[in-house]
C-alpha cells in the first residue's frame, strides 16, 4: 500500500487529534510493526501527531488523501485580461503587472480540463477605461467552453450588459455601478434573472471603484445589504489589500460581508495556498459558497484537481482558531 502524503482524521480521532482533521505527512518512523508516519496539522503546524501505519490503515478512523465530498464549494479559475493577455496585477495595480499567457482561449481549455465548473474573467481595460478592448478574446473563450463563464470589468450600462450576455457569458458582474447606480442593478436583475452578481471591492472596509483607482465612503457591508431583496445571484467580494499577494484571505471581512449579505458570497483575493482554501470552510454555513483563485494556479501554489477534492459543503473541517498549540 502507498502511504499518502495527507490524511484526513474521521470522527473518532478527534480527542487524539485534538480537533484537527487534515494532515500533512512529515516522515517515517520506526520498522516493521511499529513503524508509524509522522504528521502535522495543515491549519496550525506546530501540532503534530505520529500514528502507526497500521492505524492509518484503519479506513474508520481516517481516510487517507483529501476526502472527496458529493458538493465541493466552487473554486473559480480566474484570467485577467489586458489588452488579450493574461495578467495578474498586485494589489489592483495597473504598475504591477505579471503576465502569465497570451493565449487566454488555452487558459481558459486548461482550467476546464482541470475539473473547473465556472470561470471568471476579468476585463482591465474594461474595469479601468470602460472601453471593451477584450471583447474579441471573451467571444472566443466562452465559444470554446462548455462551462459557464462570469465576467466583470466595465459593465456600467444596461446595454454593455445586454451585449455580454449576448456573446454566451452565463453571469456578468456589476462593480462601479452597483455604488453609483444601484437601481439599475435591480432593473439588470429582474431583466435577466440569475444573471446578474455585484461585485463588491473593498480597501479597508470601503468600497473602492473604477478598477479599484477611486476609494469611496460607502462600507462594503452596507452596499452588500442594499442588495439583499434585488434578486441578484450571488456577491462576489473582493479585499484589495490581499489580492495578489498570496498571503491567505481576510477572514474577518469575508465573514461580516457573508453576515450583512442574504444572497450567496463568493470570496476573492489572497488565495496562496490549500490551507487558505480549507481556512474559509468555516464560513460556509455563513454563505460562502465559492472562492476565486488567480496567481496561486498560474505559480502552481494550489493544484486545482486537488483543491476541488479538498473543499466543500459539510467537510470535517480544522478549527481556524485554536490555543491547543
Amino acid at each position: 500500500m502507498r502511504l499518502s502524503s495527507n490524511w484526513t482524521a474521521q470522527p473518532p480521532l478527534l480527542e487524539q487529534t485534538c480537533g484537527y482533521r487534515h494532515f500533512r505527512r512529515l516522515g517515517e518512523r520506526g520498522k516493521g510493526p511499529a513503524k508509524a508516519l509522522e504528521l502535522e496539522a495543515v491549519l496550525n503546524r506546530r501540532f503534530r501527531l505520529v500514528v502507526l501505519v497500521v492505524e492509518l490503515r484503519q479506513r474508520s478512523l481516517w481516510q487517507p488523501g483529501w476526502q472527496q465530498l458529493a458538493r465541493p464549494m466552487q473554486i473559480i479559475p480566474a484570467i485577467d485580461l489586458l489588452d488579450g493577455h493574461c495578467v495578474r496585477l498586485h494589489q489592483g495595480d495597473y504598475g504591477q503587472v505579471t503576465r502569465f499567457s497570451d493565449d487566454p482561449v488555452a487558459q481558459a481549455l486548461a482550467w476546464q480540463e482541470q475539473g473547473a465548473q465556472r470561470l471568471h474573467l476579468v476585463d482591465l481595460d474594461g474595469a479601468k477605461s470602460g472601453e471593451p478592448v477584450n471583447d474579441g478574446a471573451v467571444k472566443a473563450i466562452t465559444s470554446a467552453l462548455s462551462i459557464p463563464v462570469q465576467l466583470g470589468g466595465g459593465v456600467r450600462t444596461a446595454d454593455r450588459a445586454a451585449e455580454l450576455l449576448g456573446c454566451g457569458l452565463d453571469r456578468v458582474i456589476l462593480g462601479t455601478v452597483a455604488l453609483e447606480q444601484p437601481e439599475l442593478v435591480d432593473e439588470l436583475a429582474a431583466a435577466y434573472p440569475g444573471k446578474i452578481v455585484v461585485g463588491i471591492d473593498a480597501k479597508n472596509g470601503k468600497v473602492a471603484t473604477r478598477g479599484w483607482i477611486e476609494e469611496s465612503s460607502t462600507e462594503a457591508t452596507a452596499l452588500a445589504k442594499r442588495f439583499n431583496t434585488s434578486g441578484i445571484a450571488a456577491i462576489i467580494s473582493t479585499d484589495i489589500a490581499t489580492d495578489g499577494t498570496l498571503a491567505g484571505p481576510n477572514l474577518e471581512a469575508l465573514r461580516a460581508m457573508a453576515e450583512a449579505s442574504a444572497v450567496p458570497v463568493i470570496a476573492s483575493g489572497g488565495i496562496g495556498n490549500l490551507e487558505h482554501l480549507l481556512s474559509l470552510l468555516a464560513l460556509a454555513p455563513l454563505g460562502i459558497e465559492g472562492v476565486i483563485v488567480g496567481r496561486a494556479l498560474y505559480d502552481g501554489r494550489v493544484d486545482l484537481a486537488e483543491a476541488i477534492q479538498a473543499i466543500g459543503d459539510g467537510r470535517l473541517q480544522d478549527p481556524i482558531d485554536s490555543n491547543l498549540a
